[in-house]
């Protein structure tokens, strides 16, 4: 499994920015459980950029150097193996030239023209490791490793199963290079006037994603997604062939939906047991208290706070606590306060301008409705960032705004809320709304990729764009006003939503074992390719005296990429199953 990211960030050897990280820590596990349940043998090895504040005294040095040629100068990157503690073996690629201004919360270059070079550096050396390695399958996790089929080469990937994941579709590694794209190509060691029109072209632009999709689909292997299904009708899978619809009109996609581990459920969840706890804020020292309101403090780290549907008042003292260290006050008086959050980054995708814009039309329909909001600035938007502020300001018992990055706080805030805002652009997995969920704190938020896992016990809602920015924060509006009438008008609805919340299906169960059946497909698929190919040679081989005449006149229909005897085997198989 080749990826950028591959979480355990909390051991210093793993990096988790997004969801990428979550899925790469906990997905290799689940898959081994699910190949066992079939009576598989399956041992996965994660290939991952080694980055610089990686302590790598506590990896083991392989004696491996790998060549990388990069404008025409060749150079050696170094080869370094760490095997965690639950048998998970990660292989990291070093360069100090390539990698050495990286950290823990930076790992992508800004600039295209300097990140298509770190990518090609890592694709060429995980391909190098890869031809002297003994592997069935390779699973590329987006674009970042999407440069290694072509660094393989045809004679390596027909022997090879080969599939790859998009994350985020809004991401492609789409760009205009400076000097032009066949001549990039050739400096990133790879023959420009061979691939670029063929892979890489895209409505005038050099665009990784579009290569590797082409490459892997050409390859027999599966472009998939985060959420959806195999005949991608619905989620990000749907949504991916609808907006893009240029880019896969040629490659079929499917969807397979996350999972997330039962850690994340409330009777196990890490951030409300006081051990773990006191651990985090040994670190921080005592001048910097994981909480500010001291009863919060004290309460949380005293004691263990996990609860279940059976334990919810448990609950309900977390929501007392949480209430006082973002209000400084008990939640007391009539009617209850309702305590709406978002946690999230300031991105464009996550959509916040939209809460900024309702956030005073809902304190004014409720008197006795908060909101919680904690989110960093990303990609410089201060501007978003001083607007929730100014909010806070504005209407101090109604509004916390914190721009901090405290997990054991966003944790509480989930654990304690009534509802949580999700208005996404787009969510090609989510795992916010599962952590949301279990934790009894329902959803609010746009029907859109991975949230729609969710539809039942939610409250989603359609957008199609009417009326612009106004029509789409009037019916967002419109949502949390009806969650907020539920709550006060008609309990016994919103105990029952909380209760199918808290119970909503998350295992790994389903997608791993489609995963470990992807692959198992991909390796047939190697064998189809080969009894084709035999096929052809039989009917060549036949032809005898007849072969040149034949050749000459013989001038193929052109279709897409699908070749004939792919949709001949398609019709048969219909037949038979």
């Amino acid at each position: 499994m080749l990826t950028w990211e591959t979480g355990r960030a909390a051991s210093g050897l793993g990096v988790k920015v997004g969801g990428l990280g979550t899925y790469m820590e906990e997905l290799p596990a689940e898959l081994v459980k699910a190949a066992a349940r079939q009576n598989i043998d399956l041992d996965i090895e994660i290939l991952s950029p080694c980055f610089a504040h990686y302590d790598k005294s506590k990896f083991t040095k392989l004696d491996l150097k790998l060549p990388v040629t990069m404008g025409g100068v060749t150079f050696q990157i170094e080869v370094y193996q760490y095997v965690f503690p639950d048998g998970q073996k990660v292989t990291y690629f070093w360069d100090k030239g390539q990698l050495g201004w990286t950290n823990s919360t930076n790992i992508y270059p800004s600039d295209h023209n300097i990140e298509v070079r770190l990518f090609a550096t890592m694709s060429q050396a995980m391909a190098a490791y890869i031809k002297q390695a003994n592997f069935e399958t390779i699973h590329l996790h987006d674009y970042h490793v999407g440069l290694t089929p072509f660094y393989l080469g045809d004679d390596d990937l027909k022997q090879l199963g080969i599939h790859f994941t998009i994350h985020n579709g809004t991401y492609q590694g789409a760009f205009a290079p400076i000097g032009g794209s066949m001549p990039l190509l050739d400096q990133l060691n790879l023959p420009g006037e061979k691939l670029y029109q063929k892979y890489f072209d895209h409505a005038g632009s050099f665009n990784m994603l579009k290569a590797c999709m082409l490459k892997v689909h050409e390859m027999g292997g599966k472009v998939t997604t985060l959420s959806g299904d195999i005949g991608a009708t619905w989620g990000y899978a749907a949504e991916l062939k609808q907006d893009y619809k240029e880019l896969f009109k040629n490659v079929p996609i499917i969807g397979i939906t996350n999972g997330i581990s039962a850690d994340y459920r409330p009777e196990n969840l890490a951030e409300l047991k006081a051990d773990v706890l006191k651990s985090i804020q040994e670190k921080r020292g005592a001048y910097h208290p994981l909480f500010c309101n001291p009863t919060t403090q004290n309460e949380m780290l005293a004691r263990d706070h996990n609860f279940d549907a059976k334990r919810l008042n448990i609950r309900t003292e977390l929501r007392r606590l949480l209430h006082l260290e973002t209000f400084g006050r008990e939640p007391h008086g009539y009617p209850y306060p309702i305590l709406i959050s978002a946690i999230g980054r300031l991105a464009d995708q996550k959509n916040f301008e939209l809460i900024a814009e309702v956030v005073e039309r809902v304190v004014t329909y409720d008197a006795r409705t908060e909101f919680i909001i904690m989110a960093s600035g990303a990609n410089g938007n201060k501007a978003l960032e001083n607007q929730f502020f100014r909010l806070s300001n504005t209407y101090r018992d109604r509004v916390y705004f914190n721009n901090s990055n405290n997990l054991p706080l966003a944790k509480l805030i989930l654990a304690g809320g009534d509802f949580t805002l999700i208005p996404s652009l787009s969510e090609p997995c989510s795992l916010s709304d599962y952590e949301a969920s279990m934790l009894g704190s329902i959803v609010i938020g746009q029907a859109i990729g991975g949230l729609n896992k969710v539809r039942d016990c939610a409250y989603l809602y359609e957008w199609n764009g009417t009326n612009g920015r106004k029509g789409e924060a009037d019916i967002l509006f419109e949502q949390i006003k009806l969650a907020i009438d539920n709550f006060r008008q008609n309990k016994e609805y919103h105990i029952k939503l909380m209760s199918a919340a808290m119970a909503v299906e998350s295992s790994w169960d389903a997608s791993a074992s489609q995963y470990i059946e992807m692959y198992r497909y991909g390796l047939l698929n190697k064998k189809w390719h080969q009894q084709r190919q035999s096929v052809i040679d039989q009917f060549i081989n036949s032809l005898g005296e007849d072969k040149a005449m034949f050749s000459k006149f013989f001038v193929p229909v052109e279709r897409s990429t699908n070749e004939d005897l792919d949709w001949q085997l398609k019709e048969s198989l219909t037949k038979v199953v």
